[in-house]
């Protein structure tokens, strides 16, 4: 669970467009009088007339006020459903994802990004009336007929959002040179959270820790794309957030040299109390998540794959020390399956 606040401090204003991977997607939201996911017409000011839902009923029946004072922003990778059927044996989809439709009650946040989501596992998650009452969402679809209204999920996997507030632009990035092709695009979403104009990027780089310099990369072309879309000029906040694969702190440079600050480390290897625990902060941890030596025999390590990055100067500040979740069995009649 991350908690961010504003703060009281400036950033230039972002100069100059260029042609980037960038493409535009719909909102998606939830219309009871429809009974149904439908698309969003106009992401600033949502509205549902063609189904009978007028806009102010719409802003009430989802989300938060853009102005409330602290917001929580959260990321997991929730494993996908889409692996041979002996890594499904260890891992128990199902199970997981039920799991999940209830923790995301408890968690509550603002903005949630997941990763190596599916079509199958959003359409389960989704399902749930809090997430239909309260969400705002970058994809829907029909898994048995591979169809979806943003065609985001229908590779092999790929990232998705949650948020109370309304999508004012909703986009799907692709690494587009040689070096940093994907199958998994970047959905990047514009909000605001405090007030403040907002851009979120749900990420999920290459894996494996070989290809470091690909990573590096990945997180530079994507910077440089957002940076240089005019649609994003007046934000004053921006996040790299999700599975980020940084395996070997020495990947830390990669934050750095692109403007970013690790907000795990920032709220635990400060030099002010009590942001200064030195908690390593795994979120890949063999040694105490038991399913993990289950899908990948041998399996030893203990990483912080997954991130929350923000760029420096960002109208937007931790509230309190950042957190995991997540990371403790689902049921204790199944202490070896984990959420991920």
């Amino acid at each position: 669970v991350w908690l961010f606040g504003l703060v009281e401090s400036s950033i230039g204003r972002m100069e100059g467009t260029q042609t980037t991977m960038l493409r535009d997607i719909v909102p998606i939201v939830f219309c009871s009088t429809a009974n149904d996911w439908v698309r969003v017409p106009d992401a600033v000011t949502p509205m549902v007339q063609s189904k009978g839902q007028s806009d102010e009923n719409l802003q009430m029946e989802h989300g938060l006020s853009q102005e409330d004072d602290f917001a929580r922003i959260a990321t997991l990778n929730i494993l996908a459903d889409c692996f041979p059927w002996i890594v499904e044996l260890a891992t128990c989809s199902k199970l997981r994802f039920e799991w999940l439709k209830q923790e995301l009650r408890r968690l509550d946040a603002t903005v949630l990004c997941l990763n190596e989501a599916t079509l199958s596992a959003i359409e389960h998650i989704i399902s749930d009336p809090f997430v239909r009452e309260n969400y705002f969402v970058s994809e829907w679809g029909d898994s048995s007929k591979k169809q979806s209204i943003n065609d985001t999920l229908l590779r092999q996997h790929g990232c998705f959002i949650l948020s109370k507030v309304p999508f004012e632009s909703l986009s799907a990035f692709s690494w587009g040179k040689a070096h940093t092709k994907s199958s998994r695009e970047v959905i990047v979403a514009q909000v605001s959270l405090c007030g403040v104009p907002t851009v979120l990027c749900a990420t999920h780089t290459t894996a494996y820790q070989h290809h470091h310099m690909t990573r590096d990369s990945q997180i530079a072309e994507l910077k440089e794309a957002v940076e240089g879309d005019a649609k994003y000029e007046g934000v004053k906040a921006l996040f790299i957030l999700g599975d980020l694969n940084l395996h070997c702190p020495s990947e830390d440079g990669i934050i750095l040299r692109n403007g970013m600050l690790d907000l795990w480390a920032e709220t635990h290897f400060s030099r002010t109390p009590p942001f200064n625990d030195l908690d390593p902060g795994f979120t890949f941890d063999s040694q105490t998540n038991r399913m993990i030596p289950r899908y990948i025999p041998g399996e030893t390590r203990s990483m912080r794959l997954d991130r929350i990055l923000m760029r420096e100067h960002s109208l937007l500040r931790p509230r309190s020390k950042c957190v995991i979740w997540a990371n403790t069995a689902v049921d204790p009649k199944h202490p070896e399956v984990f959420p991920s």
